[in-house]
């Protein structure tokens, strides 16, 4: 059955706060900041409300031409298209959205799952009447759009609500400590963006006191529909982000359009995605034509595993755009390989360039003190490693989690000036920086800013 979610039941939803946190095993949680979403029945007297462009049509009818990105439709009119600005996916290929007058059905593969039917929601034009739940609409998850405070379990989609000039959206944002973005941690630390909890596992009671229009996490394990059932049960429409799946960087970062789907923002999503992808494509043109293709080995042993990429991964795909050679690039698995020292020393000894290993603030000597075998890399001796925490802050946030990956454009200039050092001429490393032989007293590098024409 499909789960209907007005705004205007959040109201009532918040009541039963109060029954569902005397039945929890814990206490509930003091901080009740968040705020209900308004109600939809119709506009508040004291505020303005944005309505969308009208046109007349050949009949004369009134017909909206731009999607509605603030309210409610007033007057519903069945003939009428309430999304005239519509996007597609092109590069990712673990979600879509087809478009009917006033709703839109988006499907996103569970990662845990692949071949089991895909996670549906309809996004309903608020303010219109939601479609039969029956058919393939029998299980989805009904959530009115657009949204207004968006909370998130995940900083991986951050950058999206900032390419899009959203982040007004965005209520409240979890583990804020590792918040890279600077215009969501300029909203973190001016309190118009609240945090909805820290640590490994979300904070149901304050998620349902924050009363969000749309929590957002990452598709992460088998257990993550079930912490899904437990939020909606809860009052909160979520949905799940899957974007980690992808086989290529512009896949990833085409997710920004996933995001803008729950705030009608599909015209400024499409915009922002097209010029990172021309950008991409242009660098990875000019990488095309280089006369070497160096070879590359990535991360470093934990706890006695080295966890590399497959060949299949968005990773090796990058650094096949980039011009370069991945030395597990003849595997076709698109997941972590689980390998030892002794198998990567054997496979990769000569590669050329070790990315993400060590620290920009540490040394190569601090990457040989956790294992005396790494002397034995080529890329160690002649001094090409290279890790990925030049963008970082303070408190431990890193751009490469967030802006990376939807800045995939940037990304791929990183691995083309590491494997071609002339080729971008004065492009200067974004997320990447050299390990020093000797301990680095370079300051933290604040996080660049999320804009499509960085």
């Amino acid at each position: 059955m499909a789960l209907i979610l007005p705004a205007r039941a959040r109201a009532l939803l918040l009541l039963s706060v109060a029954v569902l946190a005397a039945c929890a095993d814990s206490p509930p949680a003091s901080n009740a900041g968040g705020q209900p979403a308004p109600d939809t029945t119709g506009p508040d007297p004291t505020e303005a409300v944005t309505s969308p462009t009208f046109a007349a049509t050949p009949t004369g009818a009134a017909a909206p031409t731009a999607n509605l990105a603030d309210g409610c439709v007033e007057s519903f009119d069945p003939a009428a298209d309430y999304f005239p600005e519509q996007l597609t996916f092109e590069h990712a290929v673990g979600v879509s959205v087809t478009y009917e007058s006033n709703y839109k059905v988006v499907e996103v593969v569970p990662p845990a799952a692949p071949d089991t039917e895909p996670l549906r929601y309809v996004l309903v034009q608020c303010g219109t009447p939601a479609p039969e739940a029956s058919g393939e609409l029998a299980a989805a998850q009904v959530i009115e759009v657009p949204v207004a405070d968006v909370a998130t379990l995940t900083t991986t989609n951050l950058p999206h609500f900032d390419v899009i000039d959203r982040v007004d959206a965005l209520a409240a944002v979890a583990n804020p400590e590792f918040v890279s973005t600077p215009s969501v941690r300029e909203g973190l630390g001016s309190g118009t963006i609240e945090s909805a909890g820290s640590g490994p596992e979300p904070d149901l009671e304050l998620l349902i006191a924050l009363a969000p229009d749309l929590l957002l996490l990452d598709a992460f394990g088998d257990a993550v529909l079930d912490d899904v059932g437990r939020f909606v049960e809860g009052g909160v429409p979520t949905a799940v982000n899957a974007d980690f799946n992808e086989t290529t960087l512009l896949g990833r970062a085409e997710w920004l359009k996933y995001t803008a789907l729950f705030l009608n923002a599909e015209a400024a999503a499409t915009a922002a995605f097209d010029e990172i992808a021309g950008d991409y494509t242009a660098v990875a043109e000019q990488a095309a034509g280089a006369e070497e293709r160096p070879t590359v080995l990535v991360n470093t042993p934990f706890e006695g595993t080295w966890y590399v990429p497959g060949g299949g991964s968005y990773l090796a795909t990058a650094i096949a755009e980039a011009g370069g050679e991945y030395v597990f690039g003849d595997d076709d698995s698109t997941g972590a390989l689980e390998l030892d020292i002794e198998t990567v020393l054997d496979r990769a000894a000569g590669a050329d360039s070790w990315l993400q290993a060590g620290s920009v603030h540490g040394s190569l000597s601090d990457l040989l003190a956790q294992d005396p075998r790494f002397a034995e890399f080529e890329a160690f001796a002649d001094g090409q490693v290279w890790a990925y925490d030049k963008s970082t802050t303070p408190e431990g946030g890193n751009a490469v989690f967030e802006l990376a990956y939807t800045r995939a454009d940037l990304y791929l200039s990183d691995l083309v000036k590491i494997l071609h050092p002339d080729l971008l001429g004065d492009h200067e490393l974004v997320f990447f920086g050299r390990v020093p032989p000797a301990p680095n007293a370079t300051p933290t590098t604040p996080a660049p800013t999320a804009t499509a024409s960085g």
